[in-house]
């Protein structure tokens, strides 16, 4: 009877396995946030607004740019959402950087496709969409209304910490009334 004896195992012992399953169930919640964002139709009214109400001027070695927390406000197919964004932007020379003249950024995205893609927890990476400062141009994906010139690189990414880059981010439905005068 020495071969079948039982051993008992220890919580230590099964950290795998729930690190494993804690894994899956976090890939089957962002697969459920992606499919709803895909599930979005466009209208001619959908627009999103990005403000940054207070950032921050900082330098790191030969970079200097400009971090903040904001919220990102939609109205598409006239439902109205809400969801808290980080914000960092900044070049080497510091020269398109000037937010003692401006104070808050508002950023307007135009392109139903980039405001599907950050409903859906993606980053929005100035380089990957066209970037105007001309709320006219219908070729740009979103325009600076305020803060920021075109030529400045910026990052927008999801929620307001490190878990909402690992969870994804949580966008809140809201009455598009009380968004009036956030939204055009």
């Amino acid at each position: 009877m020495k071969g079948n004896a039982v051993k008992l195992r220890t919580l230590k012992d099964h950290l795998p396995t729930m690190g494993l399953a804690a894994g899956v169930i976090l890939i089957n919640f962002a697969s459920i946030d992606f499919a709803m964002a895909e599930t979005i139709t466009t209208t001619e009214s959908d627009i999103a607004v990005i403000n940054i109400p207070q950032p921050k001027e900082g330098n790191l070695l030969m970079l200097r740019g400009l971090a903040g927390k904001g919220t990102a406000s939609f109205r598409i197919n006239s439902a109205c959402r809400t969801m808290p964004v980080r914000f960092v932007a900044g070049d080497f020379s510091g020269e398109d950087v000037d937010v003692a003249r401006t104070g808050s950024i508002r950023i307007v995205i135009t392109n139903p496709e980039v405001m599907r893609d950050l409903l859906a927890g993606r980053d929005l990476v100035s380089d990957m969409v066209r970037v105007s400062s001309d709320p006219t141009d219908r070729a740009a994906d979103l325009y600076l209304a305020q803060g920021l010139s075109a030529d400045t690189g910026f990052v927008i990414n999801p929620g307001r910490n490190l878990f909402a880059d690992v969870l994804g981010a949580r966008n809140t439905d809201v009455d598009c009334a009380s968004l009036s005068t956030t939204l055009p």
